[in-house]
């Protein structure tokens, strides 16, 4: 499972999250959004994301932190998403759309409708890119936060 490694965090917060929520899947290090009564985090969509994961669903499940997601958000926020472990897994899944692979140094990054960073325009800027992920870095995408 992807982890997310935390540089600098403008501010850092726990938030309550549904069973169903816990079992759609994501990965630490994609966005979320809070439901539509506020109550709840959920997997975020595009300019609706209020913050990014720092637990995966298997950490939601279960106590300490059963039923309650962390998460970082704040302009200057500064994190590593590390996908070592999919990589020795050879899987594919990662907290990021494959035409991240292919950016540019600095570039600014969006996010997309299944809250996964992209550099596809869509809303406003989520992000600008610190690391570009690589068979080099075991595909970790190094992000600062713009929102």
């Amino acid at each position: 499972m992807s982890k997310v490694i935390l540089f600098q965090a403008f501010a850092k917060d726990t938030f309550p999250i549904t069973s169903a929520t816990i079992t759609t899947g994501w990965l630490p290090g994609q966005g979320m959004q809070l439901t539509s009564t506020g109550e709840y985090a959920e997997i975020g969509s595009v300019d609706n994301v209020m913050f990014i994961a720092l637990d995966d669903e298997d950490e939601v499940k279960t106590p300490p932190s059963a039923s309650i997601v962390t998460g970082v958000y704040g302009s200057g926020t500064k994190f590593l998403i590390d996908h070592s472990e999919e990589v020795a897994a050879s899987n594919a899944a990662r907290a990021y759309a494959s035409n991240v692979e292919s950016a540019s140094m600095n570039q600014l990054l969006y996010m997309g409708r299944d809250g996964k960073w992209t550099t596809t325009a869509s809303g406003s800027v989520k992000g600008q890119l610190f690391q570009i992920p690589s068979a080099d870095n075991s595909y970790g995408l190094g992000v600062i936060l713009r929102f």
